[in-house]
Parts: C-alpha cells; sequence; structure tokens
C-alpha cells in the first residue's frame, strides 16, 4: 500500500511540474522584458525602443515526428520528370501595354510610404527579429549568471531497498533519504552551504535472529565553508558576473545602433525607389515623345520630304525607348522584390511605395564639432572602448591564476540522537563535529596559466589598437559624410541648372522641327531626359547625405514607433529650400503640333544645322 501511495504522489509531482512549465516561461520572458527595458530607458531615455514581444519561438506542444528521422527526404526528379514545357510559340510582345507594370498594380496592392514602410519592417523583418532575439539571449545569460550568484535551493530524495545474506535467505530492507540544501557564493570567492538530511530506514524481511528495529528514522545538519585567501579570491572571483552585465549593455547598444542603421537603409532604398519610379515616368515621357517624332518623320517621308533612312532613325529611337523603359521597369520590379525581402514581406504580395512629403533639414556642418559629436556619441566606438576595459579585468584575472591556492574550509555537523528510534529532527549538540582545515598547494606547474597570462596581454594591446583604428575610422566617415553632403548640394545646384538649359534646348528644338533632322530633336530629348534623371538623382543622394551624416556622428534618433526624432534645433528647422520634397512628373510635348507641310511646298532643311546659341 505504501508503494501505490508513493507512486501517486510521484505522478502528482510529474503532473505539477509539467503544468507550471507554461507559467514559468511567462514568468521568464516577462522578467527578461523588464530587465532589457530598464537597461534601454537607463541608457537612452524615453526615445528607447519599447516592444514587449521578445520575437522570440514559443516552446511546441509536440514534437513533428519528421525531427527524429534519420534519413530525411530529399525531392530530386529526374530530369525527364521536371515540369517544363516548351514555351507557345506565339511571337515576341512588343506592346508594353501587355506587359504588368509595378507602379501601379492591382487593387490588391499594399500601399505604404516612408513611416508605414517603417512600421512594417520593424514587425516582419527577419534581420530586425534577429536582433531583438540577441538583446533577448544576451538577457538570459545574465539571468543565468545572476541565479549562479543567487541563493540556490536543492531538494533531493532517494530511495535504495537492501537485501543482507543471512542463513540462505535475506534480510531485506527500504531505505528513503531526503536531503534539502542551500548554497551562496560569496562576493569575493568562495562559498557557503548549509543542508538538512533526514533518513529512513524500514525492515522489509527478516530471516535472521537479530533484535534491530523494525523502523529506524534520523537526520543531521550541518554547514560549510569554503574561503579563498590567494587565487581565485577577490574581484577577480565575479569576472563572469561583471561581464555578463556588461554584455546586456554591450547588446542593448547594438540594438539601438542596429535600429538606427535599419532605418538609414529603409529610408535610403525608399529614396532609391523613389528616384526609379520617376526614371519610369520620365522614360515613358520619352517614348511618347519619340513616337510622336517617329510618326511625324515617317509622314515626312511617305510626303517625300525627308529620306526614308531618316524615318527609320527615328522609329529605331522609339525601339531604342521601349527597350529601356522595358529594362526600368524590370529593374525597378526587382529592387522592389528585394526590398520585400528586407521588410519581410511575401514577394508574391503586391507593393505600391507610395510618394511622401518629406522635410530634412540641413544641418550645420563643423568638421571639429561634428567628428568631437562621433567620437562622444557613437553606440559602436562607446562599445569598443569598453571592450579595452573587459581586456584589463581579463589580464587580471590572469594574473591571479599564477597564485598559489590557498583555502580555508570549515564544516560543522549536528545528528540527531542515535539511542531514539524515532528521532524526528531532535538535534544532539552532544554528538556534534566540527573540521577546519587549511590547503596550500605550492604554483609548481603554472605554464599553462602563464601562457594564458601572455595571451591577455596581447589582447590587451589589440583591443587598445582595434579602439584606436575604429575611432579614427569614424573620424573618416565623418569627414566623408560631410564631403558627401557638400557635393550632393553642390551637384544639385547644377543639375537644377541642367534641366533648365535643357528644357529651352527642347523647346527651341521643338519650335524649329520642320527645319531639324530627326537627329538633332532627338538628342535634344535624350538630353532633357537625362538631366531630368540625374537631377533626381541628386534630390535623392542629397537626403540621404543628411541621414547618413546624423548617422556617421552619432546623432540620429529612432523614437519607439520607428519614426525619425530630429535631433536638437533641428525639429524647429525649415526644410532645405534647395531640397524639393518630390520632384514634378514631366510633362509630354504638346499634341497640338504644326501642321505638315504641303508634299509640294518646300521644305528648309539648312542641312540639319545646330541650333542657335540663343536655342540651346
Amino acid at each position: 500500500m505504501r508503494w501505490v501511495c508513493g507512486i501517486c504522489v510521484g505522478v502528482v509531482l510529474v503532473l505539477l511540474v509539467v503544468a507550471g512549465c507554461t507559467s514559468r516561461m511567462q514568468r521568464l520572458d516577462a522578467e527578461v522584458e523588464a530587465m532589457i527595458a530598464e537597461r534601454q530607458a537607463t541608457a537612452f531615455g524615453r526615445d528607447a525602443a519599447n516592444d514587449p514581444d521578445p520575437g522570440v519561438a514559443r516552446p511546441i506542444d509536440d514534437a513533428d515526428p519528421r525531427v527524429y528521422a534519420q534519413d530525411p527526404a530529399t525531392t530530386n526528379p529526374a530530369a525527364a520528370e521536371l515540369p517544363v514545357e516548351p514555351a507557345a510559340a506565339d511571337g515576341v510582345a512588343t506592346d508594353l501595354d501587355a506587359i504588368p507594370t509595378v507602379l501601379d498594380p492591382d487593387t490588391d496592392a499594399v500601399r505604404l510610404d516612408l513611416e508605414g514602410l517603417l512600421g512594417y519592417a520593424i514587425a516582419n523583418s527577419p534581420d530586425y527579429r534577429s536582433e531583438k532575439e540577441s538583446l533577448f539571449l544576451a538577457a538570459l545569460g545574465l539571468i543565468i549568471e545572476r541565479h549562479l550568484w543567487g541563493p540556490r535551493f536543492f531538494d533531493t530524495v532517494a530511495a535504495r531497498i537492501d537485501g543482507t545474506p543471512e542463513s540462505g535467505d535475506y534480510d531485506t530492507s527500504l531505505t528513503l533519504v531526503n536531503e534539502f540544501s542551500i548554497t551562496q557564493r560569496l562576493p569575493y570567492g568562495g562559498s557557503v552551504s548549509a543542508s538538512a538530511l533526514v533518513d529512513y530506514v524500514n525492515l522489509l524481511r527478516r530471516s535472521s535472529t537479530a533484535v534491530d528495529p523494525e523502523e529506524q528514522q534520523g537526520g543531521e545538519l550541518s554547514a560549510a565553508i569554503d574561503l579563498p585567501l590567494l587565487r581565485g579570491a577577490g574581484k577577480v572571483a565575479r569576472e563572469d558576473l561583471i561581464q555578463a552585465e556588461r554584455d546586456l549593455i554591450y547588446a542593448a547598444r547594438d540594438f539601438e545602433r542596429f535600429r538606427r542603421e535599419f532605418f538609414v537603409e529603409i529610408a535610403n532604398t525608399y529614396f532609391s525607389l523613389l528616384r526609379q519610379q520617376q526614371q519610369i515616368k520620365n522614360q515613358e515621357v520619352q517614348l511618347k515623345n519619340l513616337e510622336r517624332l517617329a510618326a511625324r518623320f515617317q509622314a515626312l517621308a511617305d510626303a517625300g520630304k525627308e529620306p526614308q533612312f531618316e524615318a527609320e532613325r527615328s522609329s529605331q529611337q522609339v525601339l531604342f525607348g521601349r527597350s529601356n523603359l522595358l529594362s526600368q521597369r524590370e529593374s525597378y520590379a526587382a529592387s522592389l522584390d528585394a526590398f520585400k525581402l528586407r521588410i519581410g514581406m511575401p514577394t508574391t504580395q503586391n507593393l505600391t511605395i507610395a510618394p511622401q512629403l518629406i522635410d530634412v533639414p540641413e544641418p550645420a556642418l563643423n568638421m571639429p564639432d561634428s567628428i568631437a559629436a562621433a567620437h562622444r556619441y557613437r553606440l559602436d566606438l562607446q562599445t569598443q572602448r569598453d571592450t579595452v576595459e573587459d581586456a584589463t579585468r581579463d589580464v587580471r584575472v590572469a594574473k591571479n591564476n599564477l597564485l598559489p591556492d590557498l583555502d580555508l574550509a570549515a564544516a560543522v555537523t549536528l545528528p540527531t540522537d542515535s539511542d531514539k528510534q524515532r528521532a524526528g529532527f531532535d538535534l544532539d549538540a552532544g554528538e556534534g563535529s566540527y573540521s577546519a582545515s587549511a590547503t596550500l598547494d605550492l604554483p609548481l606547474d603554472r605554464r599553462i596559466e602563464y601562457a594564458q597570462y601572455r595571451s591577455s596581454l596581447i589582447d590587451l594591446e589589440r583591443a587598445r589598437r582595434a579602439y584606436s583604428v575604429e575611432t579614427d575610422r569614424v573620424s573618416l566617415q565623418v569627414r566623408r559624410s560631410i564631403r558627401r553632403i557638400r557635393q550632393a548640394k553642390y551637384d544639385l545646384a547644377l543639375q537644377e541648372k541642367n534641366v533648365e538649359l535643357s528644357e529651352r534646348r527642347a523647346t527651341g528644338v521643338r519650335l524649329r522641327e520642320r527645319t531639324l533632322g530627326p537627329r538633332d530633336v532627338i538628342e535634344a530629348q535624350e538630353d532633357l531626359l537625362d538631366a531630368r534623371n540625374r537631377r533626381d538623382q541628386a534630390v535623392a543622394e542629397l537626403r540621404q547625405s543628411f541621414l547618413q551624416y546624423l548617422l556617421d556622428t552619432g546623432q540620429m534618433r529612432v523614437g519607439a514607433d520607428g519614426r525619425w526624432l530630429a535631433p536638437g534645433r533641428l525639429r524647429d528647422a525649415p526644410a532645405d529650400p534647395d531640397l524639393p520634397p518630390r520632384m514634378p512628373d514631366p510633362e509630354p510635348e504638346p499634341e497640338n503640333e504644326p501642321d505638315l507641310p504641303e508634299p509640294d511646298a518646300p521644305v528648309s532643311r539648312q542641312d540639319h544645322a545646330a541650333p542657335a546659341a540663343g536655342d540651346a
């Protein structure tokens, strides 16, 4: 009956442990989230990311049996079994309208501007979730290390059956032992422990004539301390805990730095996609103009006023224009698919990049102040600096390992009265015992420790050198960012002037189409297209250079919701007047062109002379 009761108690305990796993996991997640939030708030203030979802996988209820398969299935059909069919011989599509465009997809497309893209990326980007998981793992490592340095409780229950030969038979007894103990590491090395043990012996079968009692129960209470005096003593004993605490700070910095880099990357890609959209629109307008010119010169050729090869030249430019437009559309589609992968969106989901009015004030550019700000605010540089301190502590730990081992140990045990059959936990101080010892281990073999000490010195020098190199690299990035802004502003001014001149030239050429050949008209249109594309590129480059400057100087700030926070006085500064929020769409040439000349009317070609200086 006692055996049945014991089994029932064990089953109940197992069920309670299984039921408590989920609640323990939830409490652990809550503890980790609170720890991360506290560290982020301390390091970064109210602008720190505050995402309650740790973004890590939850425990599974039922394991997939496939994970235990020793021969996982491989899908590799033979060449003849592959579902590849030859294409139908229906010719090559030449109508661009029959080719789907990604600028205006179906109605089921998701339309997102920059803020919407950032919000979607924060929730779904694989890289963003991986960084969150890295921070979560660092917090778990700290929880483990803190637990090792806290009071640890243990309870062990053991059952044993003994059989003793006696007169051709066996004396059989059951022994139950329960030991409860608690241990605690000491701040400067060593540990202290205490334990309480209770044993119970029940004679199940007696074959001898001995008069030993059938039941006996006793116990004891003990305490011990182990204290190092040389090797392993002092602050070096807490090295693992110190490093775990600092690692969580490093992980929080890395995550915040990633968030800022992630914002700049998403914004740069967003501006690049807008630029590609604008280039496609420019090319579409250019194609319409080329088609209009081709129709005009074909009519002139049919009327005998232009050579046929000039009309064919115009038609050839139309084909080139269609090819360029198709290439730009395909390039945009490829860039959009790559962007979907970056933000965690399925590539099968239609996405429309919506233009957004973005005011990016120009920061004041002062080279020494910008470099000083980067050295002071860059989170990655701060971590690089702190790793020098980590290497310094490693040297001290390695040096401490060269010392001899000198340990003090003491223990005391208080048992129960051995004369009592059932003593309960009635301790008898008169039967107590104690011990004290000192152990000295001379450092006769420290060759490995000396090698480790030398390695730690080398690692310290490497850490110092890496910090110096990183400081110079940060300075180089700031200098490059400032030069990039200045170059982008100058290039934008040039391209604005270039567009103005190209538009004036195109207007002049359009007014003299009757006296000019296809080459002059087409060149003017191509120059205007190139000027507009260069201007759009300059606009995107200037926006990107502003954000990159803030990132390189450590002054980029991203709110908890992923929005950009203008730093300092840029919050109240107006946007750069030279930086338009969005480039206007190009307009096609007017359809109401001059009437074509009559077949017998003279046409002055002027040998296809170039436009006058006033028209250029």
